[in-house]
């Protein structure tokens, strides 16, 4: 398994293999895509369609919960379903982007 340095754009895509293959949880995905997009990178080095569908799927990803309750508290949550179907569209839409 290559894991790249979190400043390093490769790591995004990589996160996004990770869970597509079960590799890692929802909760994991979502932590590390975060704090990678946001603490490690600043959004350097990426294309504007990479900053575009990377800022949406952080987005997202911080309104990720896998706790039914908190669905019952505010209606802004993302369901694990609707987050993997996020994730999906942008593996798609960065086909021609991906350097792995």
């Amino acid at each position: 398994m290559k894991m790249y340095e979190k400043n390093d754009k490769r790591r995004l895509y990589w996160l996004i293999d990770q869970y597509l293959s079960g590799k890692i949880n929802e909760t994991s995905f979502c932590d590390d895509f975060h704090d990678t997009l946001v603490n490690g990178m600043y959004s350097e080095g990426l294309t504007d369609i990479e900053y575009k569908i990377f800022s949406d799927l952080s987005d997202v990803s911080q309104r990720f919960s896998e706790y039914e309750e908190d669905f019952k508290l505010w209606k802004g949550f993302v369901t694990a379903e609707q987050l993997k179907q996020k994730i999906l569209e942008a593996k798609e839409k960065l086909q021609e982007q991906s350097p792995i």
